[in-house]
């Protein structure tokens, strides 16, 4: 994730912090200082090193000048041919680049005590400065909650003091960047960057570590993208990407952190947006936006439908499955009577607007001095209303992946995540049951979550399944904790007879079981890779040697070379498999 956003010498400063826990920034400088003339490629602790990578990087290698070409500093130019050829420049721009994006983070003493000891020691301080005679009544406890939310957003903001500077350095220099793009200046003199960079030689002193619940907000974006390419379509996919980007920034966390939580947070919260122009920035030039949509004729849009306002995340009352939107439904709570007039004019996939044409150019679709040209003000305004339709088109999908909470700025977006991630965990358990017991024990399931509980003798003719059918697949999914059954006897005597027995699906208690059954696969995936190990431990013995390493295929006799190709084989799958678990374990669990 981190060698895709940020390139590699940023996923070689993150895997070093990774295995070492926290270390101050200067050690990690001087570490690769000492490494740099040697053109070594191992990391700081000499232990992570990936033999068989094909993709690995070269560390602070001299004679490479390989930089991630998207989404590094390169593209985004934040460093300058001199920073190129100074892997050490290289490394305090990378150091600067991560903890302004929150991977990284500089570590405090409060760090190490729990959160439940640590919401304790600010309750404790709370009572003793502003309820010293103790709290009595509702009133009291909900103002004790409310100064402990606030004491503890204080301590995160505290935190997170360096990030919001460097990011604010990042800005202002790109932003400085695009005015003198756009004045013609061509490219601005010196290392970009620069002042990012003086302001983390002032902290080298303060140690730092892999921020989680950074990662775990990044990791989600692509995840959600990957069901957007899936569901959508590539296009749509990258522009959701993009919009997750912008969104990242304003989100530390994917979920709701209980210190900072009250009883009136539910009633409030609507969530971070982010608008159309912010997204229309974070763009990359290289996404052709006028794919993956079809043209529709003239008039078979409603427009007042598509552009449908919704200020307020949906609160559905029954069970997630009703709460999808149909047509001509509405989200309960919300604004709906409103909707954006940004695209009132020419609605289409072709053509644009004539108030895109005032708004401030960018880098997508401006060619140096031709900034204010009429032909680059309608490329960029004919750009951004492509991508405003992939932006209606998620916002009108089933699974909510965007809401159109907002007209300023040509349209408001924000992403239900809590709502959002329901719905998906709702798939995942969808695919994993038909997997196990076919569409049929899908169709029961999907009953049984739409109706509540319902009698076995009803199941049949709702479903329309055969009752022996019906009897078989509900016996087996029970087995194996899908469903569960409830007797409701109708006299005293509890004959079978007489027994009402009322089928139904509790989905937090299905997740839970689930979870389980993954970490017990996963355990048995790391089990058979030891002794799939243990087997083959004198080849293994073999390849470590570092005459061999790296030239297995001419070192080793031909035997030998096979075993040791057949290993590789079943790491490569048991490998597989569990990362692929742990992606099962992220989406019920973590995001």
């Amino acid at each position: 994730m981190v060698r895709e956003n940020y390139g590699d010498i940023a996923k070689s400063l993150v895997q070093d912090v990774l295995v070492l826990g926290h270390i101050k920034m200067s050690d990690l400088v001087e570490a690769y200082k000492n490494r740099a003339p040697t053109g070594g490629n191992e990391p700081v602790n000499g232990v992570v090193k990936d033999e068989h990578n094909e993709d690995d990087d070269h560390g602070l290698n001299a004679n490479s000048t390989h930089v991630n070409r998207v989404n590094g500093s390169i593209a985004n130019g934040f460093a300058s041919e001199e920073d190129e050829k100074d892997p050490i420049a290289q490394v305090y721009f990378h150091l600067a680049r991560l903890l302004a994006a929150g991977i990284l983070e500089p570590v405090s003493s409060m760090m190490f005590q729990s959160p439940t000891d640590l919401k304790t020691a600010i309750e404790q301080e709370v009572l003793r400065n502003d309820f010293p005679a103790g709290i009595r009544g509702i009133k009291q406890k909900r103002e004790l909650e409310t100064a402990v939310a606030k004491k503890a957003d204080e301590f995160q903001r505290s935190r997170t003091s360096l990030k919001r500077r460097l990011e604010s350095e990042f800005d202002h220099e790109a932003s400085v960047k695009r005015r003198r793009l756009l004045n013609g200046s061509g490219v601005s003199n010196g290392a970009s960057g620069a002042g990012a960079v003086d302001l983390l030689m002032e902290h080298l002193d303060i140690a730092i570590r892999v921020n989680y619940d950074k990662c775990l907000v990044e990791l989600r974006n692509s995840k959600l993208a990957q069901y957007v390419e899936d569901l959508i379509g590539e296009t749509t996919a990258k522009v959701y990407a993009t919009l997750l980007t912008a969104l990242g920034k304003k989100i530390n966390r994917c979920q709701v952190d209980p210190m900072t939580k009250t009883e009136d947070d539910a009633d409030t919260f609507t969530g971070s947006s982010v608008n159309t122009l912010e997204i229309f920035e974070h763009l990359p030039s290289s996404i052709d936006v006028s794919t993956g949509i079809g043209i529709p004729a003239a008039g078979m849009v409603d427009q007042h439908c598509a552009e449908k306002i919704r200020r307020f995340p949906p609160k559905p009352k029954a069970s997630i499955l009703q709460s999808s939107l149909e047509a001509g439904d509405e989200i309960m709570g919300s604004d709906d009577e409103d909707y954006d007039r940004s695209d009132e004019v020419g609605f289409g996939a072709n053509g644009f607007y004539g108030d895109f044409t005032e708004s401030k150019p960018g880098t997508n679709g401006v060619n140096g001095g031709e900034a204010h040209s009429d032909d680059a003000a309608s490329v960029r305004a004919q750009r951004m209303r492509q991508m405003r339709q992939h932006l209606l088109l998620l916002a009108e999908s089933k699974e909510g992946f965007v809401r159109h909470c907002g007209g300023n700025d040509r349209g408001e977006w924000t992403v239900d995540f809590e709502h959002l991630m329901g719905r998906l965990r709702l798939m995942e358990l969808d695919i994993l049951i038909e997997e196990s017991f076919g569409r049929k024990g899908l169709r029961l399931v999907r009953v049984l979550r739409e109706k509540g509980k319902l009698d076995d003798k009803m199941l049949p003719n709702i479903a329309l399944m055969r009752k022996p059918d019906v009897h078989v697949k509900m016996a087996e999914m029970e087995m194996a904790g899908f469903l569960d059954v409830q007797e409701v006897p109708r006299d005293n005597q509890r004959l079978a007879s007489r027994t009402i027995f009322f089928w139904f699906f509790d989905e937090e208690r299905t997740i839970k079981r689930t979870l389980d059954n993954t970490y017990k696969s996963m355990v048995r995936c790391l089990q058979r890779l030891e002794v799939e190990r243990k087997k083959k431990r004198n080849v293994l013995a073999v390849t470590e040697r570092k005459d061999v390493q790296g030239m297995e295929e001419e070192k080793l006799r031909g035997d030998v070379y096979n075993e040791y190709r057949q290993f590789l084989e079943i790491e490569k799958k048991l490998l597989g498999q569990v990362s692929k678990l742990d992606d099962l374990v992220a989406v019920f669990r973590d995001y």
